[in-house]
């Protein structure tokens, strides 16, 4: 079953298009009508469609403009414009703003509109995938620098805007480099991999967990304290957990290698903003003095 959603104020276009998918063979279709972009848009929030019939002229939204506004509410959702304008121009503008397909309302008929929404679909799928392999690391399966910078970006104004704080982390993983020369390569990429797992362990509540490249990764945890005066205990509680985490898994794991995490810890104030950039400089800061603490203790023990 295909659930598709027909955003149409003019209700004989919205009844030619029920009538034109009515005559659609072996394939079962549930139409959804809203006469408003507002309205859609609130239908979306309560059920799951798999594609969206947009048209550009609305009571509450015109043009390309109705594509972006749906767009923002729904990525997911693809989109099929529907218009009474037989215009190239605006056609490929259309796809231009995200939308897969262009149909003219009166060259509708049924294989046609079947082959659209199929298609849409589709495409849709495949660049959703494209775009995952874009911000995916393929070694942890976690974020990489570009999936980072993207969802990080979005997130730091979304939480300034609703005066809400966060907490960054840069983690670095202790003697990669003298774990590959030991060891080997192979086993230089499974202390990653163990180290992107401990991090997802560690950070369950996470919003971002990603690995910036190499052995280095950033985590972003939201801030749920109501007490700005508690905020001082967060980063050794943090630590320690971490460190409790990674005493488990040495004992227990049976690695060649022995794993240490250093972490560096900064909190986004929305009253105090930072850009992103300062703020993991902030954090890699902070990180660094932790891995010099770790070697000066290291020193003193030999």
């Amino acid at each position: 079953m295909i659930k598709v959603l027909l955003i149409e104020d003019n209700p004989g276009d919205a009844r030619l298009i029920k009538e034109v998918m009515s005559e659609t063979e072996h394939q079962n279709f549930e139409l959804i009508w809203a006469d408003q972009l507002d309205i859609g848009i609130e239908r979306i929030k309560k059920e799951a469609f798999h594609v969206v019939l947009l048209d550009l002229s609305l009571p509450d939204s015109h043009g390309m403009e109705t594509i972006i506004a749906f767009r923002e509410k729904a990525p997911e959702i693809p989109i099929v414009v529907l218009t009474g304008l037989d215009d190239e121009e605006v056609a490929i503008n259309a796809v231009q703003h995200g939308a897969q397909d262009y149909l003219m309302k009166g060259q509708v008929n049924s294989s046609v509109i079947l082959r659209s929404i199929r298609y849409a679909i589709e495409r849709h799928r495949l660049q959703g995938e494209l775009y995952n392999l874009s911000i995916i690391d393929e070694l942890t399966s976690l974020y990489n620098r570009r999936g980072f910078f993207n969802l990080a970006q979005h997130y730091m104004n979304a939480r300034t805007q609703e005066g809400k704080g966060f907490y960054l982390i840069v983690a670095d993983l202790d003697r990669m480099k003298q774990i590959n020369d030991t060891y080997g390569h192979h086993m230089g990429d499974l202390a990653l991999m163990d180290t992107a797992n401990i991090l997802k362990e560690v950070f369950h509540n996470s919003a971002i967990i990603a690995r910036m490249g190499g052995d280095e990764f950033t985590v972003v945890v939201p801030d749920t304290l109501r007490d700005a005066r508690l905020l001082e205990g967060v980063e050794q509680e943090m630590i320690s957990n971490m460190q409790h985490k990674l005493h488990s898994f040495n004992r227990d794991a049976g690695r060649l290698y022995h794993l240490s995490i250093s972490l560096g810890l900064y909190y986004f104030n929305p009253e105090m903003p930072l850009a992103l950039g300062d703020l993991i400089i902030k954090a890699d800061q902070r990180m660094y003095a932790c891995k010099k603490e770790k070697m000066f203790k290291n020193a003193q023990n030999i």
